[in-house]
């Protein structure tokens, strides 16, 4: 059964289910680019490593975890017959917590370069803090390096990320693409939540056409295969709640459905 609302359904934006809402619609989004996308690009699944200096309060972004490699050149005196580092000292390292981002990218893969990174925005990319600076830093990389950008926007609550002058209509949802080649310019689709989610192009190399994403596509299959009709309560507002005279549109189209 797909959702009853005709593009976005607010009430997944609810926090106890956003997080496993966020990972399913990459899954489909990665499953629909890969039905669409020429024979020389895929998209993958990823995941950005931040480790956290407790001691410094200061922020690394990996791209990948760390291969660790044990020093295996001098022999230990123990029975078991394994290996040890002699070190003229010890100490005691800071704790360090992991946190990853998931996001999409698409690749050339003849020779595994990065063409395209899809966001679909988390609460931490627009709430203020640490993870929304780095965020942005790694928005600006991303373009500075030549790589396309694609961010998606389904939450209605935090602070919205920059989205350049002049300032796009106001709307529930938003849809950035920009083109590396076309920096600074950028296309914004603004979108309420009465509107059907839109087919949004994205972008690969130059003088390739961009590819097609149905946005309403992947929702429908989030949401199914999520079983999330099972999990929301519609009879009362979604978290957070609508505003007039959206609210009242929402309660009457929930109500028509159950009738």
């Amino acid at each position: 059964m797909p959702s009853p609302f005709p593009g976005m359904d607010p009430y997944l934006e609810a926090p106890f289910l956003w997080s496993d809402c966020h990972l399913t619609m990459l899954v489909a989004m990665r499953a629909e680019l890969n039905t669409r996308l020429p024979p020389r690009y895929a998209a993958a699944a990823d995941r950005y490593i931040w480790l956290h200096e407790a001691d410094a309060e200061k922020r690394v972004r990996l791209g990948k975890p760390d291969v660790f490699v044990t020093d295996q050149t001098e022999k230990s005196d123990s029975p078991q017959g394994g290996y040890t580092l002699m070190a003229p000292a010890t100490v005691i390292l800071p704790a360090v917590q992991r946190e990853g981002n998931k996001y999409l990218k698409i690749v050339d893969v003849h020779n595994r370069r990065l063409v395209t990174v899809i966001e679909l925005l988390s609460p931490s990319n627009k709430n203020p803090g640490e993870d929304r600076e780095a965020y942005l830093t790694k928005r600006i990389e991303y373009l500075a390096a030549g790589v396309n950008l694609v961010e998606i926007d389904l939450l209605r609550s935090g602070q919205r990320v920059p989205l350049g002058e002049p300032t796009p209509p106001p709307a529930d949802y938003y849809v950035l693409v920009c083109r590396a080649a076309e920096m600074p310019r950028a296309g914004v689709w603004p979108i309420s939540v009465r509107d059907p989610l839109p087919e949004i192009p994205i972008p690969l190399d130059p003088g390739e056409p961009p590819v097609a994403l149905a946005l309403r596509a992947c929702l429908d299959r989030a949401y199914n295969e999520g079983r999330y009709d099972r999990e929301l309560n519609y009879s009362g507002p979604p978290e957070p709640p609508l505003r007039e005279p959206d609210a009242t549109w929402a309660r009457e189209l929930l109500a028509a459905r159950r009738h």
